[in-house]
């Protein structure tokens, strides 16, 4: 009697335990490497377009700089050209005036004869 009351309270005592819920390493790791080849996809991702941003920031102030020079040439050169240019119509103008004179002179000249 007792025999049959102690095996069936061990059944009872084994039959009511709950379970673990029980995951093979297998699946497991596979759930890491996921995790771990998505991470890894993800950090390369966000570096190329870090350096994607940083080329782009590069180029524009390189691009700045080379619009400032060449502004810079630009305007020294339409400068230099009107000086030039300012010259040239006072050389003009100077060359005029003398030969209006010249030809006073000369018409006074020839009126006196």
């Amino acid at each position: 009697m007792l025999r049959t009351a102690f095996a069936s309270t061990s059944r009872a005592a084994i039959a009511s335990t709950p379970r673990a819920f029980h995951t093979s390493p297998i699946s497991r790791t596979v759930t890491e490497r996921v995790a771990e080849v998505a991470d890894k996809v993800n950090k390369k991702v966000g570096r190329g377009l870090a350096s994607a941003i940083e080329r782009g920031e590069e180029v524009t102030e390189k691009t700045k700089q080379t619009t400032k020079k060449a502004s810079g040439m630009a305007a020294e050169k339409t400068k230099e050209t009107a000086n030039v240019a300012g010259q040239k119509a006072n050389q003009t103008t100077a060359g005029l005036k003398q030969g209006t004179q010249d030809f006073k002179e000369d018409v006074k000249k020839e009126a006196r004869k």
